[in-house]
């Protein structure tokens, strides 16, 4: 997946849940602060909305996350 400031929290998530423990280390509780209005926000408006000092950081770090998770191959 590739992660970018238009990528959606919602996109994200569906992706792969345990994506919500990158968030927490840029201080963001998904489950507990977001609602489904923000789930439906891409990343770049979600900085204001849930107090993301760095939005880039957090994208660099979703990225490695992504990138680190082996690829399953359809069959």
């Amino acid at each position: 997946m590739n992660i970018t400031r238009n990528t959606t929290v919602k996109e994200i998530l569906a992706a792969s849940p345990d994506a919500v423990e990158v968030f927490a280390k840029h201080g963001v509780d998904v489950p507990l602060e977001c609602d489904e209005s923000i789930h439906e926000c891409e990343l770049e408006l979600c900085d204001s909305m849930c107090h993301i000092d760095d939005i880039d950081g957090l994208i660099l770090d979703l990225q490695k996350f992504f990138d680190a998770r082996p690829v399953v191959e359809a069959s």
